[in-house]
């Protein structure tokens, strides 16, 4: 029995561990990172995101901006995504509710979201444009 429940173990992975390069992937032709206010500096590709990309975009920057020690935690709240993203707040808050409750992309904290590791494959997709 030990064989088994050894080979099974090789299942299990860290669902926080971020990976680093797919998540470079996702972001290098949207956004850049000032290096000493941690601010995001929107490339020309980002504006022509659809809103609901543009709020994962900057949801998945915060990720970033937190593993880079430029931010305190991933968890942002829709004014400040819409402060991040030049989106209206009256658009992001649709656009978060899709992403947490229609698409399971984004997890939903009492108001405030963040974008789990595990998903972040999922999240290269919807701002492909592979899946709406």
């Amino acid at each position: 029995m030990p064989d088994k429940q050894s080979k099974l173990n090789e299942l299990l992975v860290d669902e926080e561990e971020l990976n680093e390069e797919l998540l470079f992937e996702v972001l290098s032709d949207y956004i850049r990172i000032g290096s000493e206010s941690g601010n995001l500096v929107t490339q020309a590709p980002f504006r022509e995101l659809k809103s609901h990309q543009k709020v994962l975009v900057v949801l998945l920057s915060q990720k970033a901006r937190t593993a880079l020690d430029l931010a305190e935690s991933e968890w942002m709240t829709p004014t400040e995504i819409s402060n991040a993203s030049g989106v209206k707040k009256g658009t992001v808050y649709p656009a978060v509710r899709k992403l947490a409750e229609d698409l399971n992309i984004a997890e939903d904290d009492d108001g405030s979201y963040r974008i789990p590791s595990y998903n972040l494959d999922k999240a290269r997709s919807l701002v492909r444009g592979d899946s709406e």
